[in-house]
């Protein structure tokens, strides 16, 4: 009766265990949560403000999806985070503005990420930027740091989705929709004619 009443004890513990183990790791440790961070960046108001502080613009599409990219995360030693970008790699249409070359393989700067913590995953994002989804086609403003990388220009009003594939790209401000009203009337031949 003792061994009986031992194993069922034992049994019970496992099962909490186990149950408990299972609920952290799908409710807690895979649990995505938004952090928003300020960001000083020089912003654009116009499309041609936009377009003439570009250093290359193109129509791309992501390869890959978010979770298969390239993460840049740089930790102060106190475990804080300094920067955090991820690496975009894109298939180009069509160049708009700088040197095609450039373009060739290109991969890109997005001012996001997501790292991994106990209490589940966190996605930081700069200004309430959201990333550019795979197989959606782009309208992209980047800029050239002193290594020769490009990244997104203007936050959220730097990328602007063609074909209306990303519901979250047309998240942001009045500036933004501004932005793009613009550059389809000025640019609709360029930005809309399949002649990729």
């Amino acid at each position: 009766m003792l061994l009986k009443n031992k194993s069922i004890i034992i049994s019970l513990i496992l099962a909490l265990i186990i149950g408990g183990a299972t609920y952290y790791y799908f409710a807690i440790y895979n649990s995505v949560r938004d952090v928003f961070v300020a960001s000083t960046y020089k912003g654009f108001p116009t499309a041609p403000s936009l377009f003439s502080g570009a250093d290359l613009v193109v129509i791309g599409t992501p390869i890959k999806d978010f979770k298969d990219r390239k993460l840049h995360l740089w930790k102060l030693p106190n475990g804080g985070i300094m920067d955090i970008a991820t690496y975009t790699e894109l298939k180009v249409e069509k160049v708009l503005k700088g040197p095609k070359e450039d373009a060739v393989d290109l991969t890109v700067f997005e001012p996001i990420g997501v790292y991994q913590t106990f209490e589940g995953k966190r996605r930081m994002a700069y200004e309430g930027y959201t990333e550019m989804k795979k197989d959606s086609k782009y309208l992209i403003f980047l800029g050239k740091n002193a290594y020769g990388q490009y990244s997104v220009i203007n936050m959220q009003a730097g990328k602007f989705n063609l074909d209306g594939t990303d519901p979250d790209d047309t998240k942001g401000s009045s500036i933004k929709s501004g932005i793009f009203a613009d550059l389809k009337s000025k640019y609709s031949q360029e930005l809309f004619t399949q002649s990729f």
